[in-house]
Order: C-alpha cells, then sequence, then structure tokens
C-alpha cells in the first residue's frame, strides 16, 4: 500500500518511554505513507475533534493509543462523507479491536502493516447518535469498568480487568429488560447483555463467531453468573467447536435491536461508559476501511 497524506493522532498516554513515541515511529510509517503529520491527543474529545474537522485532508489516519482513543476517533471519522483508511497502532492496555483486525502487538511490525497489510471494509455499531466499533454492553461489564482502580490499571496493565472482571462475577447485578430485535419481542431477565461486533473484550477471545465484515451484531443475553460464566471464558475453543454454552445464555444475530430496561443502566461501549439506557443499535454494514493483516 502507498499513502500520499497521512495524519498521526496519538494520546499522551500511551507509549510513554526514553524514546518519544513519534521519534521511534515515523521513519517506520513514511515507508508507507508520503508525507505525516502528528498531533497530540491532551484532553478527552479532542481526538474526535481534530477527525470530523480535519479528517477529510488525509488519506490515512493513523491512530496510537487503547481502545478508548480508537472509539473516540471512530466517532469523528465515521460521520465523514469522504472518510479516509484507518490504521491502529496498539497503545493500551488491552487493544482489543487492534487484535480483532489482526494488528501485530509489537510497534514496529504494527507500523510496517501500512506497507504490508491489506485494506478491509469494517462493520461499525451505532447506538442512539454514537459509534461503536467492538461492543455495546450493559450490566456486569460496565461493572467490570466501573470497578477498574485506575492506579491499579497502570501498575498491573490487564490484570486489573480480569481482577475487576472477578469482582463482578462474583456480585453481579439482575436487571430487567424489553427487547425489540428485527422482529422479535425478548423479555426477561439478565446479569448482562452485550452486542458484538468484534470478538475480543479485555484481551480474551470470546466463545462466539462474531464478525467485523458480517453486517450483523451478535447479540448476547447472560442470565447468570458465578462459576459457569468463569468455565465459559475458560474453554472458549471447546464452546466454539461444540456451540454448547457453559452458561445460561441466549443468542441473536441481528442487523438492529431497541433495548429498555426497569431501571437506567449505565453503557460500555468500546471500555467507554457514558450513557444510559434505552438505547436503539444497528449495524453500518462496511461504514469504515482499515489496514488489516492478510
Amino acid at each position: 500500500m502507498h499513502f500520499k497524506k497521512g495524519l498521526l493522532l496519538y494520546n499522551e498516554q500511551a507509549g510513554k518511554g526514553t524514546v518519544p513515541i513519534t521519534e521511534q515511529i515515523i521513519p517506520v510509517l513514511k515507508e508507507a505513507v508520503e508525507y505525516v503529520e502528528e498531533q497530540l491527543i491532551s484532553v478527552p474529545g479532542e481526538g474526535e475533534k481534530i477527525c470530523i474537522e480535519q479528517g477529510h485532508n488525509y488519506d490515512v489516519i493513523i491512530l496510537y493509543g487503547g481502545d478508548g482513543t480508537i472509539h473516540e476517533c471512530v466517532n469523528g471519522i465515521a460521520r465523514l462523507k469522504n472518510r479516509p483508511v484507518v490504521a491502529v497502532l496498539p497503545g493500551g492496555t488491552c487493544n482489543d479491536f487492534s487484535r480483532a483486525i489482526g494488528v501485530p502487538e509489537e510497534i514496529d511490525a504494527a507500523c510496517r502493516l501500512l506497507n504490508t497489510g491489506i485494506i478491509r471494509e469494517v462493520d461499525l455499531g451505532f447506538m442512539n447518535d454514537r459509534y461503536f466499533v467492538n461492543f455495546w454492553g450493559i450490566g456486569m461489564i460496565t461493572q467490570t469498568s466501573d470497578n477498574i482502580d485506575e492506579s491499579k490499571k497502570k501498575l498491573m496493565g490487564k490484570i486489573s480487568y480480569y481482577l475487576s472482571a472477578l469482582e463482578s462475577i462474583r456480585n453481579p447485578s439482575f436487571f430487567h429488560y424489553m427487547i425489540e430485535a428485527d422482529g422479535m419481542k425478548l423479555e426477561g431477565d439478565a446479569v448482562m447483555a452485550i452486542a458484538l461486533n468484534g470478538n475480543h473484550i479485555g484481551t480474551v477471545n470470546l466463545p462466539f463467531k462474531a464478525s467485523h465484515e458480517d453486517g450483523y451484531l451478535d447479540l448476547i443475553l447472560v442470565k447468570e453468573s458465578g462459576f459457569p460464566l468463569i468455565k465459559e471464558v475458560i474453554q472458549t475453543e471447546k464452546i466454539k467447536a461444540t456451540g454448547e454454552h457453559a452458561v445460561n445464555l441466549e443468542h441473536y444475530r441481528v442487523q438492529s435491536f431497541t433495548i429498555a430496561t426497569d431501571r437506567p443502566m449505565r453503557i460500555d461501549m468500546d471500555g467507554e461508559v457514558y450513557t444510559v439506557t434505552p438505547s436503539v443499535c444497528r449495524v453500518k454494514k462496511k461504514h469504515l476501511r482499515f489496514v488489516c493483516s492478510i
């Protein structure tokens, strides 16, 4: 691949080290991009604003940061009429989206993917007026995000997610849901509802076959917690092969759904929690082009 003009956006928290990240990666990026501009994202919302206002000026936008940075910037790029190609460089704790599209975790290899990889058209989820690349969720998944100790996150990285998830599994909170999805009406109690556009959360490869390119969201309603849910995660590959889940859940492949709950439930999208139910969700098929592995 070859690009004429690119924009590198990076989070000030990403890639801290003895050598400034731009000195490390820009020479590698220039193997595939003739001219690279760089801008630092220092406050929440800045990346989205830059992408909306300036995104149309570039052939490729390169995002270096974690899933939150990707979520923020995609919400700017996805609104453009003429949308540039997007390249993701993993610079966060979990890097779930970059992992799902096959971007190497090692930063030099991820940069070289702009030269050696392929461009794929990827689905996005759309909730009310916000986009998500990887997942939408309520219940236990939001508890997990809320319970993460930021000081432990900086110290322990992705292990902090696992500790928070275990705490949420031990102390789940049930909620009542009413859903309309592709003509179906669903109602019941659950500890968690997730709409998957990808197959990784918290670095875990989930026991489903969700895809960024199939034009569907995988809506999962988890009815119980405790040991069966832990077993579900541990036996991911076996469950994928057999289709026999360890935990009591319902699984629907849908193009759109609306959900109301018995009380406002905080929503986690791509690890970011900033809105509540009710929600109207749908998939936007092949809405953005990403640099992916072959």
